[in-house]
């Protein structure tokens, strides 16, 4: 079952994010496009993917479906990643 999340949670900021974040920023634009081998587009590009990855350890997560619900009530996740 989701949980809700504490008022003053959503209002923080994530410095390690941005400092795990920043190497990978600088060399995002020499890395090759991802593309979809089935005959699905892909919903999220590959750059939104790698956001989600890092902040998914970064926070701990217990499972896809927690990390989900945090992207639609957490303000930072949904700037940043999605």
């Amino acid at each position: 079952m989701p949980y809700a999340l504490a008022p003053q949670r959503k209002k923080r900021k994530a410095p390690a994010f941005h400092k795990l974040w920043e190497p990978v920023g600088k060399n995002f634009p020499n890395m090759p496009p991802l593309n979809s081998r089935g005959d699905r587009p892909l919903q999220m590009d590959f750059e939104q993917q790698l956001k989600a990855l890092v902040f998914f350890h970064l926070e701990e997560h217990k499972s896809g479906r927690h990390l989900l619900q945090v992207l639609q009530d957490d303000d930072f996740a949904r700037q940043e990643i999605a």
